[in-house]
């Protein structure tokens, strides 16, 4: 009998592993001033056994240097991890017939590689400056066009890529519009009962308590579970086929 598959907050310590490991590999190299090494011995303890609180402190800290120097590079190898991982935890919770499909991850992973991360980092570049500040209102303008225009995009995206994983190019897109007609309006109001909630959790409690650093990884972490819903939608049959 199949063992029982691993939940997704099972695959979370492994999400943070991989921000840490990104924040690593791209501060490499940095000369660090002579006055942080106390901070930085300090981190060092904490990762190896302190306080759990100043482990992710440690975490956050350097994936936001991270995020200063390279951001297009930084947002792009995250993205590509965490959809990576999304679909393995999506594939625990509904695993197939036919065993782990890795063709199906590589293509997540491609996906929040190539096209999510920097898309995303141009999106807020750009909603930003169009509607500036972190009050209700603005947060509420910037879910609401984040939800109308850039998350149907993405999600739009993530079926054809996966229809072209499993079907092949042609054939795939051939079922794009029929996967879309489907499938598109519903995972959209699923969103609406969750982004929302997290940019006013960023913008509301994240910022004013934690502080900005802890923006990008409260975003990414609340990726890494709608990723794995996503991967979930663009793996459901259409009707009709065999």
């Amino acid at each position: 009998e199949r063992p029982a598959a691993p939940g997704s907050l099972g695959m979370l310590p492994f999400c943070l592993l991989i921000l840490a490991g990104v924040a690593s590999c791209l501060n490499m190299g940095r000369k660090v001033p002579r006055e942080q090494s106390i901070d930085l011995r300090g981190r060092a303890l904490a990762l190896r056994g302190g306080s759990f609180h100043m482990s992710l402190a440690g975490i956050s800290a350097n994936y936001a240097t991270a995020l200063a120097a390279k951001p297009i590079l930084t947002k792009s190898l995250t993205s590509g991890a965490i959809f990576a991982l999304s679909d393995v935890a999506g594939q625990s919770i509904a695993p197939s017939p036919q065993g782990r499909d890795l063709r199906r991850t590589f293509t997540s992973l491609l996906v929040g590689l190539c096209y999510f991360g920097p898309a995303l980092h141009y999106w807020l570049d750009m909603i930003t400056g169009l509607i500036p500040g972190v009050g209700v209102v603005p947060t509420m303008l910037k879910t609401f066009l984040g939800q109308s225009i850039f998350g149907p995009t993405i999600t739009g995206v993530f079926f054809a890529s996966a229809l072209v994983s499993g079907h092949g190019l042609v054939a795939g897109l051939k079922r794009w519009p029929l996967k879309v007609k489907q499938d598109l309006v519903k995972t959209w109001a699923t969103g609406l009962c969750f982004w929302p909630f997290v940019d006013l959790a960023c913008y509301g409690l994240v910022l004013p308590y934690l502080g900005a650093k802890w923006i990008p990884l409260t975003y990414n972490i609340a990726s890494f579970f709608w990723t794995i819903f996503l991967s979930l939608q663009a793996a459901r049959q259409i009707g009709g086929d065999d």
